[in-house]
């Protein structure tokens, strides 16, 4: 964890974050366990949440919920996005069309956020966690919202990139580790040049091995953060059915954000 963020600030997050993820109620000891934190001090964070009106405790079963509060928070953020639950349902959508996970990310500094995932159902999958971080300027998702920048932006962006990542030899092969990956500056405006002509991005391989990403971005209003909705899994089933996959991604945003 960053030595900028304060531990129970980030468990809250976590924990609110653990029930997005698995849609039930749990228990202290589970949620515990999951995190590998103490079952008191986690005892302790979830009783402080009920009080605060965000958890509730059913005693029959010792497990906990979220409440309606937690599902009014943000909901004037993008509100033509996220208003009658259409984000969710085109995510649901995209699930039962393909099998394969189904992310939401949008921007946060030099990275990127998936600040939503429905897993993967087929059986060959890949498994993408909620809260994951990609690199700005080296993954399908980061090359979609740097799509939407001008030149000039891009290439500084790439430059603070370049300039906060250290070069990792791999102890194997000498080769760059991809957490000190540095960005090839004219390389990166030609795929971005790609991006912007074929409307969505792919990306293979470049944060994790034998795994891809197809990314397109969402209808925003005017001011409103750009975000993109993408499909992960393993690289050869996304090389196998991209043209289809592509068709349905935009085939799901006309149909339900329009």
């Amino acid at each position: 964890m960053s030595r900028d963020v304060v531990k129970s600030a980030a468990r809250v997050i976590h924990v609110l974050e653990y029930f997005d993820d698995v849609r039930r109620a749990a228990s202290v000891s589970e949620i515990a366990e999951h995190h590998d934190w103490p079952i008191s001090s986690t005892s302790v964070l979830m009783r402080s949440l009920v009080t605060l009106g965000y958890l509730d405790y059913e005693a029959g079963t010792r497990t906990y919920m979220p409440t309606t509060r937690v599902a009014l928070l943000g909901n004037w953020i993008q509100a033509n996005l996220f208003k009658d639950g259409q984000l969710m349902h085109l995510m649901e959508w995209l699930s039962e069309k393909t099998g394969e996970t189904v992310v939401l990310a949008a921007r946060n500094g030099l990275g990127v956020h998936y600040i939503q995932v429905i897993q993967a159902t087929n059986t060959m999958r890949m498994s993408v966690r909620l809260g994951t971080v990609r690199p700005l300027c080296w993954s399908g998702s980061g090359w979609m919202l740097l799509s939407t920048l001008d030149d000039d932006t891009i290439r500084k962006l790439a430059q603070r990139h370049n300039a906060d990542v250290a070069p990792v030899a791999s102890p194997e092969s000498g080769a760059l580790s991809l957490p000190g990956r540095r960005v090839d500056i004219a390389e990166l405006m030609e795929v971005i040049a790609d991006v912007r002509a074929k409307g969505y991005a792919f990306s293979a391989n470049q944060v994790t091995a034998n795994g891809g990403l197809i990314a397109m971005l969402l209808p925003t209003l005017p001011g409103d953060k750009p975000l993109v909705i993408g499909l992960a899994g393993l690289t050869s089933v996304l090389e196998a059915n991209l043209d289809r996959f592509v068709a349905l991604l935009r085939e799901g945003i006309a149909l339900h954000i329009g």
